[in-house]
This record gives C-alpha cells, structure tokens and sequence, in this order.
C-alpha cells in the first residue's frame, strides 16, 4: 500500500509540475525557475565591505604568523577560505567535503596566491578572486597523487625553506589547524551582518516547513521539503533531523526514518552560507499539547535560559559546565544533561567546539553559540551571539509561540511548540507565558 501511495505521489507531483510548467510556457516565458528560487543576491555585503573585513583579518592572520613563527599560512579547508575571503570564494566542489579544491596561501610580506589545477583556475580568477590581489600558481590534474605531488615543489618555490603553517596535511606546509582555529571566534560587523540575514532566512525556512506538516506525513517527506526550503534561499543543509512522534523520544539525534506523523514532529537543522553555520529546531504539535510534553518544554527552556545568560565574552566554558548540571536539577531532571551533548561555539563550524568538562576556551565578544539543552522528548536550540554588555538572538522566529523565562530581571525568550488543530490543520494561538524560575 505504501508503494501505490509513493508512486501516486509520483504521478501527482509529476502531472502538477507539468501543468505548471505547460501554464507557464502559455504565459510566453518559462518562471518555473523563479517560483522555486527564494534567495537574495549571491553577496549581501559589498565589495569595499569584504575588503575591509579581509584587512581586518590579516591583521589577525600576521599576528598569528608571528606568534606561531611562520612565513605564511596556507588555506585549503572550505571553512577557512570563506573566512579569509569574508564569503566570496567557495572552493567545495564535493559537497560532503571539507577539503577544497583548491589552495589559497598568504604571505607575511603580503603575497597572495592561488594554488589550484586548470579544473579550477578559469572560474576561481576570473570570477572570485580577480579583485582580491591573489597570484595563480598552476598545476595539472595529474600532478598531485599520492606518487607525485608537485604542489610541495611550488611551496617551495614560493617560500623556499620558511615555515609554512597549513589546516590540513599538505606537502611542505606544517599542520596548525587546532592553534589557528580562535581566529574565527570573534565575528567582525560585517560577518555578523551576514549571519543575521542567514539566521532569519534558516528559522523562517524551518518554521515554514512546520507550517506545512501534516498528520500522516512521513519524515522522508518532510526532509525533502525541508531541504527544498532551504536550498531555496541559497543555504546548504548539513544536519537534517527529522522525528515524528514515538522516534523523537527515543533518538536524540532521530535521522529520518520513514515514521508517519500522528501528533507530534520535529524539525531540527544546521545550515550554511558563505561558510557560516546557524543550528536551530522547532516543534509542532497536533491537538492539545498533553502537560508533561508541556513542562518539559518550559524546563528545557529555563535552561536554555541559563545557558544564554551565561554565555559571557570573558567566561571559560568550564565554568559554564560546572553550573549546568546545577540547572537540570533545580527543574527537576538531574542527569538529562548525560543524554545529549549541550552544545557549544558556533561560527564556521557546526560547533566550533562543545562543551566539555576542562574546556578551558573563554567566550570571546561577538561569538556565535548555540546551546541545545534537551529533556526526554524536547529540546530547544537557537543561535546566539555573544556581546559584551548581552547576547543577540539570530534565529528568531516570527510568529511563532514563545515562552519568556526572566532571570536576573532580564527576559529570555524561548521558542515554544507550535501547536495545529488535528483536523482543519489551522494554527491554534498561545498566549506567550512569563516563567521565573
């Protein structure tokens, strides 16, 4: 039965695009493109924007090379060339992978080069880096194996034998990706400007989905829209949890599995553009929300609380590790904390780090984190940044049930559970409710 189903769906969606599409074409041009296409243009910032941003992070950049002692820092993880290219080189040809495919080395007398093979060359200068001052050093395909690798002998050729520092396992560089790392913590206002936009465009591509969900919904289903919403803007989804019902007790992390939607779903993402990541997860619930699913989600946000009124430009996250599990107790979950990493430093990477005890990072000004504190059943995850005097909220979400927990006289909003009428599928609204723990 469930076959027939699928291959039904098949036809239908098959039989709409045609009509769409047929429509379209009847109208004397093809928009098919533009009714799928959400996103904004490919750079939000401009070009004298990103410049000053890059110089400020070569200033970063040459005081790390004076302290690690090194001539240069050679760039090759996805990660690192968005960062030092404030967004506007994307070198991930293979979407699964961390390693680009091509190299972007920077000298401490301010050379810049491009290392890369002819696949890459043409689009890489001609369209990315054209304007940013970067030399092509050219090799062929073939040249770079694990016999032969002919990119050495052009760092040698380059820096000849000053220490080279490199983020991964790259012939005649040294590895030192974990010192380098902290660079990337404190964000700059052009990147938070970014990260804005790109938090706003993920929880309103999030909470869309949770609008369409359906009872009898599979998670299968919900992926893909999930996926199309967001690829949509131009975002790039590395972590898609999909769970329905009985699964979302069950799994902490609950990877699609084909469960059916009865009453209860939950959509839980990390997304990317320009490099950055935003982890987010909303809930939808259908009919009324029973009271331990209820307070469990009011505990888990006074945690969440705790967490965001912790997270000090200054504190070690030692610190913060030490109080949480203070936190479980006082709403009565001692030892929830053990089920589910809490989460950590957010930027460049899903999590910059977690938290762990004897982590000894300090939160720096201006740093994205998201904490995901969870309760059997529910949890509650947003991006954060951290400033000096607050934290700012990026993955905000707009008409959306919330829950203010106040602390300290100061107010935390959390993200509720959406909750829908199990039959007519509208939208139930919720008064937003005040806890102080």
């Amino acid at each position: 039965m469930k076959t027939v189903n699928l291959v039904m769906l098949v036809i239908l969606s098959l039989a709409l695009f045609s009509c769409q599409n047929h429509e379209l074409k009847n109208n004397g041009k093809d928009e098919l493109g533009k009714l799928i296409w959400k996103g904004e243009l490919r750079h939000l910032i401009s070009m004298d924007e990103a410049k000053a941003e890059i110089n400020l992070k070569m200033e970063r950049l040459q005081k790390f090379l004076d302290e690690q002692n090194l001539e240069g820092m050679l760039f090759t993880q996805v990660r690192n060339v968005n960062w030092i290219t404030a967004g506007l080189v994307n070198t991930q040809i293979v979407l699964n992978k961390d390693v680009g495919a091509a190299s972007l080395l920077m000298m401490k007398n301010g050379k810049k080069y491009c290392i890369c093979n002819g696949s890459e060359a043409g689009r890489l200068m001609e369209e990315e880096l054209k304007d940013l001052g970067y030399e092509l050093k050219q090799y062929s395909w073939y040249e770079a194996n694990v016999v032969k690798d002919i990119r050495g002998d052009i760092i040698k050729e380059i820096a000849g034998t000053s220490r080279i520092g490199s983020d991964i396992n790259f012939p005649g560089t040294i590895v030192v990706a974990d010192a380098f790392k902290s660079l990337r913590y404190s964000l700059t206002d052009t990147e938070i400007k970014r990260y804005r936009w790109l938090g706003e465009q993920i929880t309103e591509a999030v909470a869309e989905v949770c609008r369409r969900i359906k009872p009898g919904m599979n998670e299968f289903e919900i992926e893909a829209i999930t996926a199309a919403e967001l690829r949509s803007r131009g975002i790039f989804p590395t972590v898609l949890l999909i769970g329905a019902d009985e699964r979302i007790f069950k799994y902490r992390h609950a990877l699609p599995g084909g469960a059916e939607v009865k009453n209860y779903a939950m959509v839980n993402v990390v997304a990317e553009k320009w490099g950055m990541p935003i982890a987010v997860t909303r809930f939808v619930y259908f009919g009324q929300l029973p009271e331990e699913l209820r307070s469990k989600l009011e505990k888990t946000a006074i945690v969440n609380a705790y967490y965001e009124a912790a997270t000090k430009p200054g504190t070690v996250i030692n610190s913060i590790w030490k109080e949480c599990k203070k936190w479980y107790e006082e709403v009565g979950y001692p030892g929830e904390w053990m089920n589910h990493h809490q989460g950590g430093a957010i930027g460049y990477d899903d999590r910059e780090y977690v938290m762990y005890p004897g982590n000894m990072n300090v939160v720096q000004d201006k740093q994205g984190f998201a904490w995901n504190p969870t309760i059997t059943g529910v949890k509650v995850e947003e991006t954060i940044i951290a400033y000096n005097d607050s934290i700012e909220v990026i993955t905000k979400s707009k008409d959306w049930p919330m829950i203010n927990i106040k602390l300290n006289n100061k107010i935390y909003p959390q993200p509720g559970i959406l909750l829908k009428d199990a039959y007519t599928g509208k939208i139930i609204p919720q008064e937003i409710k005040t806890i102080s723990p």
